[in-house]
């Protein structure tokens, strides 16, 4: 009767099952239930640092098949929610079908056909870069680099059409777009002009990036108001030794933590690849979900966007363009492969190119980009299928965690006159274990679920302080 596993004391201290303790007769009983539970927790200890193993060396180079099956298993079990949400939501669905389809109709039908058909185009560009942002912060630290990809070169090549035309009279998109109309007015021609240009792209793309970081924050929030660890959060509260990226990472969380929107607006607002940790941290405390957005999408959308694009317009301008063409003067073989790269695109600005004339696509910058994308393009979507393997892979071996501990809890057979508060007491123990151990989420070990906890800890406050006023009486009785 001197010691009880720290298990029990945290059951019993969330449950308020004090008093049903002090209601057992048969203790040694209620020690074996314990032994059982205890047993119960190394066993999923072992399994999962058996399946933290496996996931560790589970990637799509070295298990090809095995990231296939778990992606397809994560399909799998995607299509049956969707399913079911359609099934349960049928006619709210088809309600919404038949308006968006009847407005869309009418739309095409009354519509002036010229106008529709900017609106659209309009509509597409403004969404193409949305999608392009969203793909750019998805996939905690995964995402598709668009900036560099995509971005980046448009506004280079507004900035490159600018000082070729002298004016900013072309378009950017559409039909006969980087084509120069009207007379040079270099005087028109400036950073801030050209900003003006390209700040709507910039914007929409800003504001994908934003909505990118939702998902780690509802996903962390969702898991904190279930009660559930969080590894991504446990990791920088513990001493063990952390790579640079997870000291990075330590930085960030603690920057979060004490400044708040400050915080989150600071890290949203410069480059920086590590924010994924803001959503989760954000949805792990349980900041509200205007704070959070708010302060995200100011620091994406309108701070950070606007200094690459500022740095880009920079990089790019006539003299930047000028002074690293003199730079590589002295070395003739890459100076004229830079001139003949620069010309080559910016002929192209001064006039529309002929239907006969084909695009030199075989030249060596145009191959080297072109691979370049495609390489990029194929690393996100492996990553993609990886990241989403491995969640799956969590998710099948969390459910095996939960089995055991079901099987266990119907293998234990409960009898004697204690039957029924033992089993309340057993059942509050299953409940409390499935909410600590149902995922692969590193959490307490099993040395840390039972030791140090005296059977004092878990009586009535009034016999607690009953005890102890005989120890102080013993005590000053021995000092006499």
């Amino acid at each position: 009767m001197e010691k009880m596993g720290k298990l029990f004391s945290q059951i019993i201290s969330k449950y308020n099952l004090g008093k049903k303790i002090n209601e057992v007769i048969d203790k040694d009983y209620l020690y074996s239930i314990e032994k059982t539970i205890e047993n119960l927790t190394e066993n999923i200890e072992n399994k999962k640092k058996l399946y933290r193993t496996e996931r560790s060396k589970l990637n799509i180079y070295h298990h090809p098949f095995l990231i296939s099956k778990y992606f397809c298993l994560y399909l799998l079990d995607a299509f049956q929610q969707i399913g079911k949400f359609i099934t349960s939501n049928l006619i709210t669905i088809l309600f919404f079908i038949v308006i968006i389809t009847g407005s869309v109709c009418l739309i095409e039908i009354k519509a002036d056909s010229e106008k529709l058909h900017i609106l659209r185009s309009t509509l597409f560009w403004y969404g193409y870069w949305v999608v392009l942002g969203i793909l750019s912060s998805i996939g905690l630290g995964t995402g598709l680099h668009t900036f560099v990809l995509f971005l980046g070169p448009h506004i280079a090549e507004v900035t490159t059409a600018a000082y070729t035309c002298g004016n900013l009279n072309f378009k950017v998109f559409g039909e006969g777009s980087f084509i120069c109309n009207g007379d040079p007015v270099e005087s028109t021609v400036s950073v801030l002009t050209i900003f003006s240009k390209i700040k709507m792209q910039a914007f929409f793309w800003g504001l994908g990036t934003a909505i990118g970081e939702l998902p780690p924050y509802f996903v962390s929030r969702a898991a904190s108001l279930t009660g559930k660890n969080n590894q991504n959060i446990s990791k920088f509260e513990d001493n063990e030794p952390k790579s640079l990226v997870d000291k990075i990472q330590t930085i960030l969380f603690k920057l979060l933590k004490k400044l708040g929107f400050i915080g989150i607006l600071l890290c949203a607002s410069i480059p920086n690849p590590l924010f994924d940790i803001a959503g989760i941290l954000c949805g792990h405390f349980l900041i509200p979900f205007g704070t959070f957005f708010g302060a995200t999408f100011i620091g994406k959308a309108l701070i950070k966007n606007s200094i690459q694009s500022v740095f880009i317009i920079i990089a790019f301008s006539e003299k930047t363009i000028n002074y690293l063409l003199s730079l590589l003067s002295g070395y003739p073989m890459l100076y004229n492969f830079a001139k003949n790269a620069f010309d080559e695109q910016t002929q192209k600005f001064k006039a529309p190119q002929n239907d006969s004339t084909e695009e030199s696509s075989s030249g060596i910058v145009t191959i080297l980009w072109n691979a370049l994308i495609t390489i990029m393009i194929a690393y996100f979507l492996f990553s993609i299928i990886e990241s989403l393997a491995i969640s799956e892979f969590n998710k099948v071996k969390g459910e095996e965690l939960v089995e055991i501990i079901n099987e266990s809890k119907k293998n234990l057979n409960i009898k004697g006159p204690d039957k029924k508060v033992i089993t309340e007491i057993t059942d509050a123990a299953y409940n409390y274990i499935n909410s600590k151990f149902s995922s692969l989420e590193k959490s307490a070990s099993r040395e840390s679920l039972k030791n140090e906890i005296d059977i004092n800890n878990v009586l009535p406050k009034e016999q607690n302080n009953s005890k102890r006023n005989k120890k102080l009486k013993k005590g000053s009785k021995k000092k006499k």
